[in-house]
């Protein structure tokens, strides 16, 4: 156990201009400080300018305008090989929790930008969206996007 004396220690000055010698908290080489720099940080994000009249308002207004997002004349199956059919940023789809959505109105509203999403078009995006945005309502922000459902290879 360190004592009191070996703990590093900070001179403070009060308003008063009393000086007071009070211990390093953390301490210079402590266990919080160790942890801390231990801990895997939080890959830094790139903010994306988004163009003008693509904020999340603007995708609302554009969700319940009536506008067809789907492209898809009504919900269907699909199976992994038929997702690959569709990973360019003129026709991208993913899949996210066993539902398949369109996802080419979306891209340049999304926050990340497109090349961001296009990292999931073509294929199941379920474990990359989970990774990144678990707390955001694919049902909700995507619902006019629906295409279909995601089943297994027809094998």
């Amino acid at each position: 156990m360190v004592s009191f004396n070996d703990t590093p220690m900070l001179n403070l000055v009060t308003s008063e201009n009393q000086s007071l010698n009070v211990p390093e908290f953390p301490s210079h080489n402590g266990p919080q400080r160790l942890v801390a720099a231990a801990t895997k940080q939080p890959r830094t994000r790139e903010k994306v300018r988004l163009e003008p009249g693509h904020s999340p308002l603007d995708w609302a207004k554009l969700c319940s305008s009536g506008k067809d997002l789907r492209g898809v004349a009504q919900l269907n199956k699909y199976t992994l090989e038929d997702l690959r059919e569709h990973r360019t940023p003129e026709d991208a789809w993913t899949a996210i929790q066993g539902k398949v959505y369109n996802i080419t109105p979306y891209l340049k509203f999304h926050p990340g930008g497109v090349k961001d999403l296009m990292r999931c078009a073509g294929r199941d995006g379920t474990k990359l969206f989970m990774a990144t945005h678990s707390w955001v309502n694919t049902d909700y922000l995507l619902d006019k996007c629906l295409v279909g459902f995601l089943v297994p290879s027809k094998d």
